[in-house]
């Protein structure tokens, strides 16, 4: 007989890809609000979860020794009343790694060289029939001519490093805590000691960063004064604490950053009166750096389960006590 896998999730057609990677389990989507699904839920053993879902069920479960999230933040869970702090009791692992890491370097990747290209008055030039090769729509920045740093070093944004240099981009990171070493295409590491000096080197200030109690605010005041030598650009893919709005909006009118991609935010949706919307050196986009998409899913939760049934470390097993 198959394991019974619940599914707990809007994402489209999870079940289906879970069920084609991995033909011989039976997966159960759970009908959220269904006492009958809600009794196979809490007495599965392995439930494959959007973490706003399941975080009503934290400690209802009865079974459970394995949750796979389908998110690669869970802020939601430290949120929530419910949680009671610290360890869950049973595994958690994050829905993280290359697929994101793919799909957010897609996203910085883009957003560099619509930026330094001017790809957005090109279009609006374009509207008016106007053929204009002034100012940096011809005499532009290519990647190899910058230095990016990046804020954290896990596994997205190693990744978003690697894609970087791999264009001949120079690669400082900032992590908190010091290492004896670091990947190759990392030029140069950094602690959060040393925050001031790492943003004077950056042409790009890309945050990776989860939302922790060691990177809430990390920004805030006038630190990023400091991007002000290089008029650094600031990439926020990571989470928008990092940063309060009203510091950030500080930073674009006394011009220490040239500009911002901000794709999270301190709350989402963006609220419509705030001023973010009508900075023109400011894009915004919806929190889709990085989508969970259903294929990803399954493919990493068959990695991990060959790790679950061989009793081997799951590398992104959620570590409570650091928050990611």
């Amino acid at each position: 007989m198959s394991k019974i896998i619940t599914v707990l999730s809007k994402i489209p057609n999870l079940k289906n890809e879970l069920g084609r990677i991995l033909p011989n389990l039976k997966f159960v989507q759970i009908d959220n609000g269904s006492a009958r699904d809600e009794d196979l839920l809490l007495s599965s053993e392995i439930i494959v979860a959007d973490a706003d879902l399941f975080v009503p069920y934290l400690y209802q479960t009865k079974s459970v020794k394995w949750v796979q999230m389908t998110w690669a933040g869970l802020d939601v869970i430290y949120k929530h009343e419910s949680y009671k702090g610290g360890d869950l009791p049973y595994l958690v692992t994050r829905f993280s790694g290359e697929h994101f890491g793919r799909i957010m370097s897609e996203y910085v990747i883009a957003s560099i060289v619509n930026h330094e290209r001017s790809m957005f008055q090109v279009k609006l030039n374009q509207t008016k029939h106007c053929w204009n090769k002034s100012g940096s729509i011809q005499n532009y920045r290519i990647i190899s001519d910058l230095t990016f740093g990046i804020l954290g070093l896990g596994q997205i944004s190693s990744l978003v490093a690697q894609n970087l240099n791999l264009l001949g981009g120079n690669l400082i990171c900032l992590g908190r805590s010091n290492r004896n070493s670091f990947p190759s295409f990392i030029n140069k590491y950094y602690t959060t000691e040393n925050l001031n000096e790492f943003l004077s080197n950056c042409d790009y200030v890309i945050n990776v960063l989860p939302s922790t109690k060691e990177t809430i605010g990390l920004l805030n005041n006038d630190v990023l004064k400091h991007c002000a030598k290089r008029s650094a650009v600031f990439i926020n893919i990571g989470r928008g604490s990092i940063i309060a709005e009203n510091d950030l909006i500080n930073a674009l009118n006394n011009k220490w950053i040239s500009g911002a991609i901000l794709d999270v935010f301190e709350l989402e949706p963006l609220p419509k009166e705030s001023p973010l919307w009508d900075m023109p050196q400011v894009l915004i986009t919806p929190h889709v750096s990085g989508t969970s998409r259903a294929k990803d899913i399954a493919e990493q939760f068959a990695k991990n389960y060959e790790l679950y049934c061989s009793e081997s470390k799951i590398p992104t097993t959620v570590d409570f006590s650091t928050g990611y």
